[in-house]
């Protein structure tokens, strides 16, 4: 990639005051001249939560809006997980100014999302067998104490603003934080009180099945666990990636990542809830990680979860108007769940 000037500078003299941050590349143009290697012939991936930047050895992950500490939170864990959760090893990071950034070691493989519909009926399998098994080893893991107390700060204070809840956390509790994103729905361009009176019944009615032991208590998970974040490399998942928004909290929290956008769980949606022994990918996680099911009231506990992740979707930075296709998965949420465990 060639490097433009602006303003008659070099990138790389360049400082935050001479560029618009909102802009990616300004971002990347300020990171790169604190970063302790060269960082040349980088592309710009996508990416969901922050600026990614890759090149052949080494990825750049910049975070610029919800909770900054994300990022740094996520290195100190990443350089005290054990081997058995296979993850990316950290060259460096730091802050600068509003920003915080990660240097990562890039790993080789492809995104399971993104290879999967390329993979056999075994392969697929297999790669969710694995994925059961690395979260299965992570939520083994006995944290150091100074981990611990760093992922409950992450999630036990109630942020004070909707952007701060959704910038922290991706299923938004304890119901306390969801509460909040609820407030903010109200007058908002189409949601009708209605359909926000429902969700708020339901939430309430669900709220009791997750205690608040269980996610002060609990284990370090991953909090994000879907095929986005899974590297698959000839024939084996390689590596578990974005540990930003891990968090304590309870093992079948896992569940609505790697539920979220299961096609067949999406297609049987509007007909009323799928049973989980007719969804291949919940067939194999439970082979990878039979204890993952072990528990009483699986279905009203992931609907809760479901529900939570969907209310933070909607309330996501920027938006002023709902988009009526999420809104029609709110609707059916707050009617019922999406898969049901025997």
């Amino acid at each position: 990639m060639r490097w433009p000037k602006v303003r008659g500078l070099h990138w790389h003299r360049a400082t935050y005051h001479e560029f618009n941050m909102n802009d990616a590349i300004s971002r990347f143009a300020i990171v790169r001249q604190h970063l302790p290697v060269e960082f040349r012939d980088s592309v710009f991936v996508e990416s969901w939560s922050n600026d990614v930047w890759v090149n052949e050895e080494l990825v750049l992950r910049v975070c610029w809006q919800g909770d900054r500490e994300r990022l740094l939170r996520e290195q100190e864990l990443l350089v005290a997980l054990p081997v058995s959760v296979p993850h990316a090893s950290v060259v460096a990071s730091g802050r600068i100014a509003n920003l915080t950034w990660m240097l990562l070691r890039r790993i080789r493989g492809e995104r399971l999302d993104l290879v999967w519909s390329r993979l056999s009926i075994d392969a697929r399998r297999d790669a969710v067998v694995g994925l059961g098994n690395v979260l299965s080893n992570l939520h083994d893991w006995v944290p150091p104490l100074k981990i611990r107390k760093m992922l409950l700060r992450s999630t036990q204070t109630v942020p004070a603003s909707r952007d701060a809840v959704v910038g922290s956390t991706i299923v938004p509790l304890p119901l306390e934080r969801v509460a909040l994103l609820l407030d903010c729905f109200e007058g908002m361009p189409g949601m009708s009180e209605e359909l926000l009176r429902r969700v708020r019944m339901r939430i309430d009615s669900l709220g009791s099945v997750v205690s608040a032991s269980e996610l002060q208590d609990g284990l370090v998970i991953h909090g994000d666990a879907h095929f986005a974040n899974a590297l698959w490399f000839e024939g084996c998942l390689v590596a578990l990636l974005d540990f930003e928004w891990a968090r304590i909290g309870p093992s079948d929290l896992e569940l609505e990542a790697a539920c979220r956008e299961d096609p067949i769980i999406e297609d049987a949606a509007e007909s009323g809830p799928i049973r989980a022994s007719e969804v291949p990918m919940l067939v194999w996680l439970r082979e990878g990680y039979p204890e993952l099911f072990n528990r009483e009231d699986l279905t009203e506990r992931l609907w809760l979860y479901d529900l939570c992740y969907q209310v933070r979707r909607l309330s996501a930075p920027g938006i002023i108007s709902l988009d009526q296709s999420q809104l029609k998965r709110l609707n059916i949420l707050a009617a019922g769940p999406r898969v049901r465990f025997a």
